[in-house]
């Protein structure tokens, strides 16, 4: 008898095709690698480009909402220009650099406001917080250098501040600010230290109970704001190693401020529009608040930078603005600013308390008007 044998054939890959498979497979790898490098690449560009506009549109509506308020209370044409001192709520002694009043300042001397980051603007704000007229109360009688006979005494409360500017007024127009302790309701007002010199007929200007003195710096890459009221921001011990206390932080990763005037300086009577934007902060020897209340707006404009350093050049020129004839944007030397994003924004905003005072005429001199 003959017995058949069959052999079984062995089933399985040969080297070959294994070879391709893990080819294959490398080959997919590399894509997908690709594809989630690129996609994570898209969301930090985008990321960071939100960042910066953001912190930018935060910053210049902090700016913007102080400025639209500047003047408030502080606007009268025996008022603008004058030379003001007080104590901050924070310190034992007066400012040592008084304030020239008005509604907002760019770039006031660095004894008031120690600079900010290089190349960029500084601003001073100022405003009151009282109901009271604009124009200011005149006092009947002061039957003492504490106690003044007002002739409209119930527009002031305990704990509001207050000017008092003897009349006429006087080329060096010097004022401090008081207290008031007590309405005892019988036409009188009672402030804190006195007010010496003042007499029937003179005013005394009502700002509320906390008026608001506010300068703003970009300080170390971030917009930073510091309270006159309760700090006296010109100290150098503050901006020397910066004392996040004093000078707050309200908007990181700004790099630049920029702000021009706008100004009219139509001959004789104004046309009540802006002709001129600059930076020359409106002054006069003869009456400085014909020169202020020809101020209609502002102009400002604020750039943020993303916070994602990208290893190509990103950002090929300096971000411009409506300004940059005059005052341009300077982000630094060499090129490693080229490799963030940034967002510029930008705003002119109408001085309303200034605006309301109507069309002046130039100032004639002699008189307490324009």
């Amino acid at each position: 008898m003959t017995t058949s044998l069959s052999r079984s054939r062995q089933a399985g890959f040969s080297l070959i095709e294994i070879m391709v498979a893990v080819v294959i497979g490398m080959v997919g790898v590399i894509i997908m690698t690709q594809v989630l490098m690129q996609s994570d690449s898209a969301r930090r560009n985008t990321t960071s480009g939100d960042d910066a506009q953001i912190n930018a549109s935060i910053a210049l509506s902090g700016i913007e909402r102080d400025i639209r308020m500047s003047g408030y209370g502080l606007n009268s044409l025996n008022l603008l220009g004058c030379s003001w001192t007080f104590t901050p709520s924070s310190e034992s002694s007066a400012l040592t650099s008084a304030l020239s009043i008005g509604p907002v300042v760019i770039n006031p001397a660095t004894s008031l406001v120690p600079a900010g980051d290089a190349n960029t603007d500084t601003l001073l704000v100022m405003y009151g917080t009282s109901n009271s007229p604009a124009e200011g109360d005149a006092l009947i009688a002061a039957s003492a250098s504490t106690t003044f006979k007002m002739t409209t005494a119930p527009s002031f409360a305990t704990n509001d501040r207050t000017i008092a500017l003897p009349l006429p007024r006087t080329a060096s127009c010097s004022v401090r600010t008081d207290r008031v302790t007590n309405v005892p309701g019988d036409g009188t007002i009672s402030v804190a230290n006195g007010l010496s010199g003042i007499k029937a007929g003179d005013v005394l200007y009502n700002l509320g109970a906390k008026p608001i003195v506010r300068a703003y710096a970009v300080r170390n890459g971030n917009l930073t704001v510091c309270d006159y009221t309760v700090y006296n921001c010109s100290k150098t011990s503050y901006t020397s190693t910066l004392n996040s206390d004093v000078w707050v932080p309200v908007g990181n990763n700004v790099v630049s401020l920029r702000a021009q005037y706008g100004q009219d300086k139509t001959a004789g009577t104004m046309a009540g529009v802006v002709t001129d934007f600059d930076r020359t902060t409106p002054s006069s020897s003869a009456f400085p608040a014909c020169a202020w209340t020809r101020l209609l707006t502002v102009r400002l404009a604020v750039v943020a930078r993303g916070g994602q350093y990208d290893k190509d050049v990103v950002t090929g020129a300096v971000p411009t603005w409506s300004g940059s004839g005059s005052i341009a944007f300077n982000l630094g030397s060499g090129s490693d600013w080229q490799h963030y994003r940034y967002k510029t924004v930008e705003t002119a905003v109408p001085l309303r308390n200034m605006l309301w005072q109507g069309n002046q005429p130039s100032y004639q001199g002699g008189e307490s008007g324009c």
